[in-house]
């Protein structure tokens, strides 16, 4: 694989992840100027987290870290959110699509810290409850989500779509 090909899969990635979070096509680029989307080559943890606060509160934008290593094919997600007056770190997101949503939430591995979710302003809010309580309540949902995901990216690649990458993509 060229490094060109290369480029516009990850672009073509987070494209699909911009609208399975946002629950439209055709808002990435209203997604990447409204949200940080940095891809690492480590995945998330909390150091690296923290040292993402200035910028997300100089920007007011919401960074999400994704990694996705060769041996598992579900990316790991961090979040960075600025909300209520603080800072919100998060190492490990899930994906859930419940069956009735049109967009994804981003749930903390741990079940017990909420949810986030992007309305259709592209604002971010932390719902105190998360879809489940547990991880294999949560299941079916993550799968669907995760297979939404992959289905968003073929369709797009069958299509010939293009995207630009967003700048901390670059960057890494």
């Amino acid at each position: 694989m060229t490094q060109i090909e290369q480029q516009n899969r990850i672009a073509n990635f987070f494209a699909a992840l911009a609208r399975l979070l946002s629950g439209q096509s055709g808002r990435f680029t209203e997604f990447r100027d409204k949200v940080d989307i940095m891809l690492s080559g480590t995945a998330p943890h909390a150091f690296g987290l923290m040292q993402f606060a200035s910028r997300v509160q100089t920007t007011g934008r919401p960074l999400l870290w994704v990694h996705q290593s060769a041996e598992c094919p579900v990316p790991q997600i961090g979040l960075i959110a600025q909300m209520g007056g603080g800072m919100h770190y998060i190492e490990s997101c899930m994906l859930c699509l419940t069956g009735e949503d049109d967009r994804a939430t981003l749930v903390p591995d741990g079940f017990n810290l909420g949810a986030y979710r992007f309305d259709d302003a592209l604002d971010l809010h932390h719902i105190t409850e998360a879809p489940a309580s547990t991880f294999e309540a949560a299941n079916g949902d993550m799968v669907r989500a995760y297979n939404r995901l992959m289905a968003i990216q073929a369709e797009q690649w069958e299509r010939g779509d293009t995207f630009d990458l967003p700048y901390l993509a670059q960057a890494a």
